[in-house]
């Protein structure tokens, strides 16, 4: 989730937040608790624990069976994009159009058995009319810890859901087992032989779907009138570190989920594929046997996101390729956007180091806000209905500071419940990086109109768990944080600061970072004191 804006421009988005107060976006018919490991675990918080053993679907035989063998795919590395002009030209189809994808249902071939990160190979069959998604995913997780692991944990957004993650087979190293547990988000797998250092483990699962609703208010991840979002759609391996998983309880607010980095390979077919939509995702798309098939290396995380209303602009930044897909309403401020994204990654590429993929898109959504995910972030239709032709509103803040994640998330990653500000205060303060490099004329406006128009108060270092609303959470971690790094600007001066957010990016690219990490490669830059900046700014140091 992403703070909130002015009413003057949206005013429904206060009656949102309003109700977001009170209500959770936790799911219904909530049963079962759930081990955590976050520092303040919610004794309250419980969650569904949906069919726990393999059940039969139409799409998988009642009899749990072993995913097939299957032969390495190639090696994956990032293919630069060729030449495009700025200017984008707009289109009415993807450049894959989607009446030639045939259905498919065969699952892409595993990563190499050597790995040195965690390969994810998803096949998923989308039945988009009838809102499921079947998916045949295998994971080679290796085993880079200092201990030996019994089980691995795997992490499944889709459980909190009644009812939406049908677990339908699992198979290690080939051979089928029931040998696991799921609860809520956990999904732990034991192992018959316990997974020493160096070693690595294949792990298949065949799972459905059933997408839920969402109404644009509290959720992501589903499908709306016009759109289907998967975000945090598939199993994944949280971080392992210190003798436990990194997986916190999610929260009515703010996000929760760390993620490693990893190699993906996604293969995309449709149930209907005369009628298929439009699929906007975080790579470009290849065809294989009919299917649309993505690889995203060195990744956090691959989200699609479609529909068949979709358009699609282009621009280059630099040899970085920008996707713009947007509804037909929208092309004046789709434009505004892409020219935005278009400048936002070659400042940041300029002030913070290189953006680590070859192409960025942006959707436009029917959720209520922005939401950044690796390779690709998710922008409201109320900004782009609301745009007024100019860089003094929603649509152009929230366009930086979701395109500022891919530095301050994507490539530097922190754990979201615990340490929000390592990548909100960092993002909301790029916005200000971006205006004074582009629109220098609109810093003042940027600090009334984003960081003192709510007040700007609270510990920076906040939890997601320790404010008494969401207005108090973006207060305190973006707002307060973004005041927090212009004190430290101002202490140890221009050349100073920028040397240590390009020295914290290179040092951390890849890393999930931690404060600790922040403040040692700060210290490395400057002689200030600025004890009474962190005395006055922070809670827990």
């Amino acid at each position: 989730m992403k703070p909130l804006r002015r009413p003057s421009l949206h005013s429904s988005l206060i009656t949102f937040f309003l109700l977001l107060l009170t209500t959770s976006c936790v799911p219904a018919l909530l049963t079962t608790t759930t081990t955590s490991t976050d520092p303040q675990p919610l004794s309250s918080y419980v969650f569904v624990t949906a069919n726990p053993q393999p059940t039969a679907t139409p799409f998988q035989p009642s009899q749990i069976t072993p995913l097939p063998t299957m032969t390495a795919f190639p090696t994956l590395t990032a293919t630069p994009p060729p030449t495009r002009q700025v200017e984008p030209v707009e289109t009415n189809t993807p450049a894959i159009p989607p009446t030639t994808i045939p259905g498919n249902t065969s699952v892409p071939p595993p990563p190499p058995t050597s790995v040195d990160r965690p390969q994810y190979a998803i096949s998923a069959l989308m039945d988009y009319a009838g809102h499921t998604v079947s998916v045949s995913e295998v994971v080679l997780y290796p085993n880079r810890s200092a201990d030996a692991l019994a089980s691995i944990v795997f992490a499944v957004n889709p459980n909190l859901w009644n009812g939406v993650f049908a677990l339908q087979s699992l198979a290690i190293n080939d051979q089928p087992s029931v040998n696991y547990t799921l609860a809520g988000q956990w999904l732990t797998v034991n192992l018959d032989a316990p997974l020493q250092p160096g070693e690595t483990v294949k792990i298949g699962i065949g799972y459905q779907l059933k997408l839920p609703y969402s109404s644009a208010k509290y959720e992501n991840f589903g499908y709306t009138g016009r759109q289907t979002n998967l975000i945090d759609w598939y199993p994944f391996v949280p971080p392992y570190s210190a003798g436990s998983w990194i997986l916190p309880d999610p929260y009515s607010y703010g996000e929760n989920l760390v993620y490693e980095k990893a190699d993906f390979r996604v293969s995309l077919s449709f149930a209907d594929p005369a009628n298929a939509p439009v699929v906007a995702a975080s790579a470009p798309a290849s065809v294989e046997n009919g299917a649309l098939v993505y690889t995203l290396p060195n990744a956090r995380n691959f989200t699609l996101s479609v529909s068949p209303e979709y358009l699609v602009n282009s621009a280059d930044a630099n040899g970085v390729t920008i996707y713009s897909y947007y509804y037909p309403e929208d092309a004046s401020a789709a434009a505004m956007v892409l020219e935005l994204t278009r400048m936002a990654v070659n400042t940041y590429s300029t002030e913070f180091g290189p953006y680590p993929h070859s192409t960025l898109t942006v959707c436009e959504t029917d959720l209520n806000d922005g939401l950044e995910t690796d390779g690709l972030y998710f922008l409201a239709r109320s900004f782009y209905r609301a745009y007024d032709g100019s860089v003094r509103n929603n649509l152009s803040v929230i366009a930086i500071h979701e395109t500022a994640h891919q530095w301050w998330y994507g490539a530097v990653a922190s754990n979201q419940a615990t340490e929000p500000w390592l990548d909100e205060a960092l993002c909301t303060y790029s916005e200000h990086v971006f205006y004074e490099n582009n629109y220098p004329d609109l810093i003042n406006w940027w600090w009334s109109f984003r960081v003192y128009y709510y007040g700007a108060s609270g510990w920076v270092d906040s939890r997601v768990y320790d404010t008494a609303s969401f207005r108090a959470y973006v207060n305190a971690v973006y707002f307060n944080g973004a005041r927090f790094l212009q004190a430290v600007r101002d202490r140890i001066g221009d050349e100073a600061f920028f040397a240590f957010l390009r020295d914290y990016y290179t040092r951390n690219n890849g890393r999930v970072a931690t404060a600790g990490d922040f403040f040692a490669i700060l210290d490395l830059h400057t002689s200030a004191d600025y004890s009474d900046l962190v005395t006055t700014f922070f809670r827990y140091r």
